[in-house]
């Protein structure tokens, strides 16, 4: 699997290795011979520790991928078995549990009262529950920090009260890594015994030191009391690990890096200073860039003046020549009219002239007539004889 940041996977060393190790290493004396469940148990890795003294373990996870993972990864341990399911809904029957441990999983959501409810269906009625949660006072407030796959982070009192609204009896814990020095022997030994001292020159004595700012809470809780009255004040070491070794390698790095960053400080100043020259350059060359800038905006704003001008003209000489165009529609209107109407005058005015030639010929005709002539000689001699008779 790879690792998200939500997970841990037992690939991962350093800080995140201690803390999730450290948590499963306490529960082994709870789980000796018990049946137990493992609510968010990831890719499967403690969940298979605690299978090699409990009678059985099942781990829940609502991720179908870390459940198919971990079935292949461990499919050799008997006693284990892994099913989907979520905080508030767990496959199992009631009454059915000895101990239930969920390290680093109610944060991870905001079902908290439906979650302590499916623990206590699940578990028999002197069951264990041993959980986790990150103290939000020193893992997100104070150093100012928001992990991404948190949902509802609980201070100490939140976290004590919403145990003791489900368990008669719990036990608070904190944890967090520290500086110490030990003292163990040469040779691995099968010596349980582990001495604690605290205090300083003034005042030095055996004593187990209480947690003033633990990182992580650890919470056993059981309506018996008998049943959480184990001592889990321990240390997790890894022999082939030492987390201050590595912090004094990464210090040894950083020194030297500081050292180097220190030598080319003078280089680095005199490349600032030319950098801020270089700036003041850019700066006056931008102010006069700012300056021919409002230059060239007032010339467009005069453009766009005249231009609105010019439109407006234009406009104006449209609205004038569709005007004028329409009067000339107009005129060519009549000017057809009139044609029409001179074309009809000059058909008349030739058939009248054809009439009249016909009236001439006709005339002429009856004039070159004997009728005509003898009718001539007539009102001549009519003239003759009313003229003698004036006489």
């Amino acid at each position: 699997m790879k690792f998200t940041g939500e997970r841990y996977l037992p690939s991962l060393d350093g800080q995140i290795k201690y803390e999730h190790l450290h948590r499963y290493a306490l529960c082994l004396e709870f789980v000796k011979g018990k049946r137990v469940l493992d609510i968010a148990c990831g890719e499967g890795y403690g969940a298979a520790l605690l299978t090699k003294v409990a009678q059985s373990v099942v781990g829940v996870d609502i991720s179908e991928e870390a459940i198919e993972y971990a079935t292949k990864q461990y499919y050799t341990y008997e006693n284990l078995k892994f099913l989907i399911g979520s905080c508030e809904s767990v496959p199992l029957a009631d009454n059915s549990i000895d101990v239930v441990t969920s390290f680093e999983t109610i944060e991870h959501h905001d079902k908290h009262e439906e979650m302590m409810q499916e623990i206590k269906r699940v578990l028999k009625p002197d069951g264990v529950l041993i959980i986790s949660s990150p103290n939000r006072l020193t893992y997100s407030d104070e150093p100012n920090y928001s992990n991404p796959f948190h949902v509802k982070e609980l201070y100490y009192d939140e976290f004590l009260n919403l145990l003791n609204r489900y368990f008669k009896y719990t036990e608070f814990n904190g944890q967090r890594l520290g500086i110490g020095s030990f003292v163990f022997p040469l040779q691995n030994t099968s010596h349980k015994h582990l001495k604690a001292y605290k205090g300083s020159f003034n005042h030095l004595n055996q004593q187990v030191c209480s947690l003033k700012s633990p990182i992580y809470f650890l919470a056993i809780c059981s309506d018996r009391l008998d049943e959480i009255q184990i001592p889990i004040d321990s240390i997790y070491i890894d022999e082939f690990d030492d987390l201050l070794k590595s912090l004094e390698t990464h210090c040894q790095k950083t020194d030297k890096t500081l050292q180097h960053c220190l030598s080319q400080l003078p280089q680095t100043q005199a490349e600032l200073e030319q950098s801020q020259s270089q700036l003041q350059h850019t700066q006056t060359e931008l102010e006069q860039s700012q300056s021919q800038l409002q230059q060239t905006q007032a010339q467009l704003e005069q453009s766009q003046s005249q231009l609105q001008q010019t439109q407006a003209q234009l406009e104006q000489s449209q609205s004038q020549l569709q005007q004028t165009q329409a009067e000339l529609e107009q005129s060519q209107s009549k000017l057809e009219q009139t044609q029409a109407e001179l074309e009809q005058s000059q058909s008349q005015l030739q058939q009248t002239q054809a009439e009249l030639q016909i009236a001439q010929n006709t005339i002429k005709d009856v004039e070159s007539s004997k009728f005509w002539k003898i009718r001539k000689a007539w009102y001549k001699f009519q003239d003759v004889v009313s003229f003698r008779n004036i006489d």
